[in-house]
């Protein structure tokens, strides 16, 4: 049971991380512009808040409350690699 609760966590997550590399990796190519780091911070904060909120509404939902943890994971890795990522994609000419 442990190791279906860990698989989901994982596939929520990596759904996530793959969003958030794509949407990077377009606007970077795309908009070369320093303009384009706002846009990609923008879109960073909006996906954080989206799977905040999906989290607590999974929490209020019994028979979503499988998918909190996974939700609350996902945010905390779209702040940590999306705005690191940002940084450092941004910071090289």
């Amino acid at each position: 049971m442990a190791e279906e609760e860990s698989n989901r966590n994982m596939i929520i997550v990596a759904i996530n991380i793959a969003l958030l590399v794509a949407y990077t990796l377009l606007i970077r190519l795309t908009n070369g512009g320093g303009e384009s780091i706002i846009a990609v911070a923008f879109l960073i904060a909006f996906h954080f808040l989206l799977c905040a909120v999906i989290a607590i509404v999974c929490a209020a939902i019994v028979p979503a409350k499988k998918y909190t943890k996974g939700f609350l994971l996902s945010a905390l890795a779209v702040v940590l690699i999306g705005f690191s990522t940002c940084y450092l994609a941004y910071s090289i000419n």
